[in-house]
């Protein structure tokens, strides 16, 4: 199992009202709220929503959010997300946006057509800027999820077993409903988070984050990074002080180049662990090389050939620039 990286709850209205700064001092680090759901008098935002991210976010606590769906067709889920996306304007989440699929109700629906709402009604929250992911229970994922279709979305699981059963990636674990936390009445549900999302979210400029600023960058195609010093840095962006850590000497898949300097980089994306990162392109501690692994790569390097013009005429440049300057 992965390392924990936060212990958190998730609240409804059912948990009345929460007392956030004891929460806080029992040492939970993060909150899922619910946004909504659906009654018999059509869907609704919980009446507890604002509260709750209010005074979590008062009490020092990282916020999400979920709602609990039971749209069975596209107008469906359009029509909870018209409701929910307005409740989420003006805040910024630290964590994801939950679509809480798990409604005994869609067992009636084929495992495509689940598969294929929950990932409109993400898609949907991405494109009005909310990073996005699901929620669901064991045994609803392994009989009525194509999950391997949806592997590119945060898998929020739950299993009260003391395990998870489910065999697939998760990004976090509701390991009980039964849990018992100062500040709050009655039993709330209990998780750990496995994943640091808040950089994904600034990176992209989601969940009410501004947009970063950063370089012009071109796609990169059949070319990795290659790190042959121990003393190459990444980042969470293009900025020298937004340091992660050191790379491990090896190659990277190549994500994208920067057109020009930015900075005073050269940059280049990458991809490790299932993320993107950045680096500075520094000529004595990495570079791009053609990844040739069994593809035919006259394309690839002829690709890389035009990438490292430009990163030789940047450098030009710059020395130019020192030049004049001295």
């Amino acid at each position: 199992m992965a390392a924990i990286f936060e212990n958190g709850i998730d609240v409804s209205r059912y948990q009345g009202v929460v007392d956030w700064a004891r929460v806080a001092a029992s040492g939970q680090q993060f909150a899922i709220v619910r946004v909504g759901s659906t009654d018999g008098s059509g869907v609704y935002v919980d009446p507890y929503f604002k509260r709750n991210v209010e005074g979590a976010h008062a009490a020092g606590l990282k916020v999400g959010a979920y709602y609990y769906t039971y749209a069975k067709t596209e107008e469906a889920v359009i029509r909870e997300l018209n409701k929910f996306l307005p409740a989420l304007e003006g805040y910024q989440l630290e964590y994801p946006v939950f679509v809480d699929m798990e409604d005994s109700s869609f067992v009636s629906l084929s495992r495509k057509q689940v598969t294929d709402l929950t990932r409109l009604a993400m898609d949907i929250l991405y494109q009005n800027g909310w990073y996005a992911g699901y929620y669901t229970y064991t045994f609803f994922a392994t009989n009525y999820i194509d999950t391997e279709a949806l592997k590119d979305y945060p898998l929020w699981i739950a299993d009260y077993r003391g395990y998870v059963g489910y065999q697939g990636g998760y990004t976090m674990w509701q390991y009980s409903s039964s849990g018992q936390v100062s500040g709050i009445q009655g039993n709330v549900d209990m998780n750990r988070s496995y994943v640091d999302f808040l950089p994904f979210i600034k990176e992209g400029g989601f969940n009410g984050f501004p947009a970063p600023s950063g370089p012009v960058m071109m796609s990169l195609e059949n070319q990795l990074l290659e790190v042959f010093s121990e003393r190459c840095e990444y980042f969470n962006s293009p900025d020298v002080n937004d340091v992660v850590g050191y790379l491990p000497l090896g190659t990277y898949p190549a994500v994208a180049l920067s057109e020009e300097e930015y900075g005073g980089f050269v940059w280049v994306t990458f991809r490790l662990g299932g993320a993107v990162w950045w680096t500075a392109l520094l000529e004595d501690r990495c570079r791009l090389i053609a990844d040739d692994s069994g593809t035919d790569c006259s394309e690839c390097q002829a690709q890389l050939a035009e990438a490292n013009a430009r990163i030789e005429e940047t450098r030009q440049l710059l020395n130019d620039a020192l030049e004049a300057l001295g």
